[in-house]
């Protein structure tokens, strides 16, 4: 019968009035007070507590414990003292077998056996201390198993939440235990209530600030493919995209729809290589569970808890108090925890980013793969900057290393175009005739195209960029670029042909014998030595040239070739009158130059006027549109003697050429796309 009694006490669904029959029946069967039966009530209920703690289950058994200690505060509040005083007093009042209740068991059948009973039966009047239980003594007592109930409950429920992997069910259970607990509405409300909504909060605030540490720290984990693609770096084809619009592209069925046809393009259009993918893959991986985390944050922001509080009007204090801390602190400070970590993982990958750079700058700058590596590092950054989470969009991590990868690119980019620019003008030097001056236009004539050189250097470098991918070339990276191609033509344009003089037989502008056969080699060895020295040594730098070296080396051979073999005299001398340009056609050549100078200066406008930080001339004191200005300054007065008698005729002949550069500029710069 006492354990009937007991199974009674544990269960949820017992009402007032099966608990108070239950616990007249535990006082008549083993004589007790109000008190002990207050006492043996708390601690079968706190057994039951401890008994669902153990069970490694669900949530379920969370919501049971605190539903069983909700009940236990109602109806211990509403049983004791008076309600149990009461059935007890009944219980004195008259001998039990007088009792219309159990006169009607048919079990005892007292109306067949009530005439064997003996008188000290039929009379039996319990006596039972009804009165010993104060309502202060019963509320010090309610306190005090409440205390212990709800520290036993904080417990299980941390254990069971360390367990628990996924936020969504950290919200869920949260907004469940708490709603639950609130709705036990004003009866439970002098139970500490604050105290345990406060413990009930710092539990699931402190298992969902871990799971941000976990998740927000994974970011880490995706330095390891980038880690794993330069260690394992497979040659230049590793790094490569495929063209826009190749054979697979153009064959690939739409059938089912144009997402994988999109997807291809947009893999093409960014640079998508397998390596970029791999990084690409895991960063999107992690950002998919910070959008969870966000998410919910702004589901904990939303939740109203205007249900739960109805009945809490008479504690207007405390319900305004518990909508600030639950709807206001709580989400505020997971944002805020979010936020930092996210900012703090951000950063330690860009440190990991940072070192791969700076490897590279200290690398071997002959290696093939250098600037492919380099092009590597800066699609991940941009994938992974333009795809940050809405918490940090409006934050600027500060990456010294762009600068750095851009040049090392733009260098590998202009190797070729420069080098070829380079062997176009020194072959050009030995031309005694100037047959562009049949183009030149107006009266004077002055030059109104571009020499074929500046036409062929802009295209190669537009090619070796659209080679390297057109996603790297931003406006700061372009910038980088066209800085290093007017740091190099700024020496090149200058490179003009001059008038030989001749003492005792030796040339004191060239420095050579002239009377040395053996060294002295005619125009077009020069330029074929000169030009087989170029393309073997881009042979070996670079693979994977697709065959320009050969594409150049005939280009120049022709160029070269067409030059007439110079005069000798009847000693075997080279004759000054035959070798180079005369006056005349050195002066037409500058002219021509200044005009190729000031039309590059339009091609190779720097949109911004600041370098980028880190970038190595970003602190020089330098022009950035400097062609012009160089070559008309003091520092380089080739082109003095370009300069008439007449200054003001000068001026217009200047201004007349600077607008037809400009003018012809905006006629092809469509054809050098990248560069515009």
């Amino acid at each position: 019968m006492l354990a009937r009694i007991d199974r009674r006490f544990q269960s949820l669904e017992t009402s007032e009035t099966a608990l108070v029959e239950a616990m007249c029946a535990f006082s008549l069967a083993t004589s007790s007070s109000s008190a002990d039966v207050l006492r043996h009530f708390y601690h079968v209920r706190q057994s039951a507590l401890l008994e669902l703690g153990q069970q490694n289950g669900d949530s379920k058994h969370i919501s049971k414990s605190l539903r069983l200690v909700v009940k236990t505060l109602q109806d211990c509040q509403a049983i004791f003292p008076a309600q149990l005083a009461r059935a007890l007093q009944i219980l004195k009042a008259a001998p039990l077998l007088l009792g219309s209740d159990v006169r009607d068991l048919p079990e005892l059948n007292l109306v067949i056996h009530q005439r064997w009973l003996g008188e000290d039966v039929n009379s039996f009047t319990p006596y039972i201390r009804h009165d010993d239980l104060q309502k202060s003594e019963a509320t010090t007592l309610l306190e005090q198993w409440a205390k212990h109930a709800f520290l036993t409950f904080l417990e299980d429920l941390r254990k069971m939440l360390e367990n628990v992997e996924s936020p969504a069910f950290i919200v869920q259970l949260r907004q469940e235990v708490l709603g639950l607990w609130l709705s036990s509405k004003r009866r439970s409300i002098g139970s500490g209530t604050l105290d345990v909504l406060d413990g009930i909060r710092k539990a699931f605030q402190e298992r969902f600030q871990s799971i941000i540490h976990q998740n927000t720290a994974k970011l880490r984990d995706v330095g390891s493919p980038i880690d794993t693609t330069l260690q394992n770096w497979q040659g230049v084809v590793f790094n490569a995209c495929p063209p826009m619009w190749d054979k697979t592209i153009i064959s690939m069925d739409t059938g089912s729809g144009g997402k994988g046809l999109k997807d291809a393009l947009y893999a093409r259009a960014y640079g998508r290589s397998e390596a970029v993918e791999a990084v690409s893959t895991a960063y999107t991986k992690w950002l998919d569970g910070v959008n969870t985390l966000e998410t919910l944050i702004t589901q904990l922001q939303e939740k109203k808890w205007t249900d739960e509080l109805d009945d809490m009007d008479d504690y207007d204090d405390i319900t305004e108090d518990l909508h600030c801390k639950l709807s206001e602190e709580d989400p505020h400070a997971l944002h805020k925890t979010l936020e930092d970590d996210l900012v703090e993982d951000f950063r330690a990958l860009r440190d990991v980013i940072n070192v791969h750079a700076e490897n590279l700058q200290r690398g071997d700058r002959e290696d093939a793969t250098f600037a492919h590596k380099s092009a590597f590092l800066l699609r991940v950054w941009r994938d992974i900057t333009t795809r940050l989470p809405s918490i940090c969009r409006d934050l600027e991590f500060d990456a010294s290393f762009t600068p750095l990868l851009q040049t090392q690119v733009s260098k590998t980019v202009l190797h070729n175009p420069i080098f070829h620019c380079d062997k176009r003008i020194s072959a050009s030097l030995y031309n005694r005739q100037f047959k562009a001056r049949v183009l030149w236009e107006g009266d004077p004539q002055m030059p109104v195209l571009p020499s074929p050189w500046t036409f062929r250097l802009l295209y190669e470098t537009v090619g070796s960029m659209t080679d390297f991918g057109v996603d790297i070339w931003t406006s700061k990276a372009t910038d980088i670029l066209k800085q290093q191609m007017r740091d190099s033509l700024a020496i090149l344009v200058k490179k003009l042909p001059e008038l030989p003089k001749q003492v005792n037989g030796h040339d004191t502008n060239n420095n050579y014998d002239v009377n040395d056969e053996k060294d002295l080699q005619t125009p077009e060895k020069v330029g074929d030595a000169e030009l087989q020295d170029g393309v073997n040594e881009e042979k070996n730098k670079e693979e994977q040239d697709r065959g320009n070296e050969k594409a150049d080396e005939s280009f120049l051979k022709n160029e070269t070739n067409a030059q007439p073999e110079p005069a000798k005299k009847s000693d075997g001398t080279l004759s000054s009158e035959s070798y180079g340009p005369s006056e005349q056609v050195l002066r037409d050549i500058k002219t021509q130059r200044l005009f190729d100078a000031i039309y590059l200066d339009y091609a190779l406008t720097v949109k911004s006027r600041e370098m980028p930080s880190g970038h190595p001339d970003s602190d020089a004191e330098s022009d950035i549109n400097m062609l012009p200005d160089l070559l008309d300054s003091a520092q380089s007065n080739i082109f003095d003697d370009l300069k008439s008698e007449d200054v003001a005729q000068w001026n217009r002949n200047f201004s007349h050429m600077r607008k037809d550069a400009e003018a012809y500029w905006k006629r092809t710069e469509l054809l050098f796309a990248l560069l515009a």
